[in-house]
C-alpha cells in the first residue's frame, strides 16, 4: 500500500518534473544570446547555479562530507557525466543539424528505463512502453523534414547518441546518491564538479575565463537560473519520486516546449509536421500521468524540496 503521504510527495514530484522540463528546455534558446565556447557556457552556468544554490542547501551540506566512499565517489562521476553531456550535446549541434541531434539523443527513455530495470528493479510497464513509443514517433515525426542523411553528418550524429548515453549515467547516477543526501545538496555538490571539469577544459582549450561581452554573461546568468536552477534541479527532485523511465518519457516534452520558446521569443514558424509531433508527444505524457500506478515512490529522509 502507498500511504497518503507517499501519494502527496508524488503529485509534488509531477509538479517539480514539468516545471524543471519547461525551463531545461529553453537551454536552446537562450544558448542564441552567446558567441561564448561550449566550455565557457558550461562552465559559468554550473559555477553560479553552484554558488546561488549553496546558502540554500545549507547545514545539509555537510552531510555530504559523510557521505559513504561508494555514493561520494558516485557524486563526482554524476558532475563528471554531466558536464560531458553538456560538450557533447553542444558539440553535436554544431556537427550536426538540430533535428539529426533531437531524433538521435532521443534514445535517451530506452536507454534510461533499461538502467532504471537493471540497476533499480523498475520494471516497465506496457503503459509506459507505449508512453515511450509515442513520444519516439513523434520526435521523429517533427525532425523528419529536416533529417540529413549525410555521412558527412556522422561525427554530430554519434555525438548526439553519446550525450544521450552520459545524460543516462548523470540520470541513474543521482538516482543513487538522491536515497543518501537532499535535493539541494546534491545538486549544489554535482554542478560544483561538473563546473570544475568545465574550467578545466576551458583552460585546455585556451579561452578565456571572465573576458566576455555583457551579452554573454547575461547569457551566462541565465542558463545558470532558467534551466540549470530550475530546470536540472526541479528534475533531480523528481527523481527520488518517480520512476527512472517515466521521467525519462516525460523528457520527450522538451522538443514540444522549446519550440514554443522558439516561437515565442525568436518568431519561429510551426510546421504541420511539427504540430502532430507536439500533439502525439502531450498523448504520450498523457499516458504516463492518468496511469494510477504513477511510479509512486517512497521519499528519501529528510529530503528537501
Amino acid at each position: 500500500m502507498v500511504s497518503s503521504a507517499a501519494m502527496s510527495a508524488a503529485k509534488k514530484a509531477w509538479l517539480f518534473l514539468f516545471v524543471g522540463i519547461v525551463a531545461a528546455s529553453q537551454s536552446g534558446n537562450i544558448v542564441r544570446l552567446s558567441d561564448a565556447s561550449p566550455f565557457a557556457i558550461s562552465a559559468w552556468r554550473l559555477a553560479i547555479a553552484s554558488l546561488l544554490l549553496a546558502p540554500l542547501a545549507g547545514s545539509s551540506l555537510k552531510r555530504v562530507a559523510r557521505l559513504e566512499r561508494l555514493d561520494a565517489v558516485l557524486l563526482v562521476l554524476a558532475g563528471l557525466a554531466l558536464a560531458l553531456h553538456f560538450f557533447a550535446w553542444i558539440a553535436a549541434v554544431q556537427h550536426t543539424t538540430v533535428a539529426n541531434a533531437a531524433i538521435f539523443f532521443a534514445i535517451n527513455p530506452v536507454l534510461t528505463s533499461v538502467g532504471g530495470w537493471l540497476f533499480f528493479r523498475e520494471r516497465p510497464s506496457a503503459r509506459l512502453a507505449v508512453s515511450i513509443l509515442l513520444g519516439l514517433v513523434a520526435v521523429i515525426f517533427i525532425g523528419v523534414t529536416d533529417f540529413d542523411a549525410d555521412p558527412s553528418r556522422f561525427y554530430g550524429n554519434a555525438l548526439a547518441v553519446l550525450a544521450s548515453v552520459l545524460f543516462t549515467t548523470y540520470f541513474l547516477l543521482g538516482k543513487r546518491v538522491r536515497r543518501s543526501v537532499d535535493s539541494a545538496a546534491y545538486v549544489t555538490c554535482v554542478y560544483a564538479v561538473g563546473a570544475l571539469v568545465a574550467f578545466i577544459a576551458l583552460g585546455f582549450a585556451g579561452s578565456p575565463i571572465v573576458d566576455y561581452s555583457a551579452r554573454n554573461w547575461v547569457c551566462f546568468l541565465l542558463m545558470a537560473l532558467i534551466p540549470t536552477m530550475i530546470g536540472h534541479t526541479s528534475i533531480n527532485h523528481a527523481v527520488a519520486h518517480i520512476h527512472a523511465g517515466r521521467i525519462s518519457a516525460a523528457l520527450l516534452m522538451e522538443p514540444l516546449t522549446a519550440g514554443i520558446g522558439a516561437a515565442i521569443f525568436w518568431g519561429e514558424g510551426v510546421g504541420v509536421h511539427t504540430v502532430v509531433g507536439y500533439v502525439l508527444i502531450c498523448v504520450s505524457v498523457l499516458i504516463l500521468v492518468l496511469d494510477p500506478a504513477a511510479g509512486v515512490r517512497r521519499a528519501p529522509r529528510k529530503d528537501t524540496p
